[in-house]
């Protein structure tokens, strides 16, 4: 998970412009600022950069970095071998 999480904050500070002190784990994407198009926006990143799908609810206001990451993490992103989830 340390690669996707990374990967996470990667994308939020360079693509959104969020500032890495406030990239903490356990914040949510609505507590980075993030609204809906840029959450859409921020799927749209992630899947291009480690070619899994994640579904809106895994994207929310509510959810948390951590939370986030591990989804990643679980569909088989982050590692060597990132597999496309349907």
């Amino acid at each position: 998970m340390p690669d996707t999480y990374d990967t996470v904050r990667s994308v939020l500070t360079q693509t959104f412009r969020v500032p890495e002190e406030e990239i903490e784990p356990g914040r949510t994407l609505g507590q980075l600022d993030l609204d809906s198009l840029a959450l859409a926006e921020l799927t749209l990143v992630l899947h291009e950069r480690l070619g899994v799908r994640i579904e809106g609810e895994y994207a929310s206001r509510e959810t948390t970095l951590t939370a986030l990451a591990t989804h990643l993490a679980s569909l088989g992103a982050g590692g060597t071998g990132a597999v496309a989830s349907s």
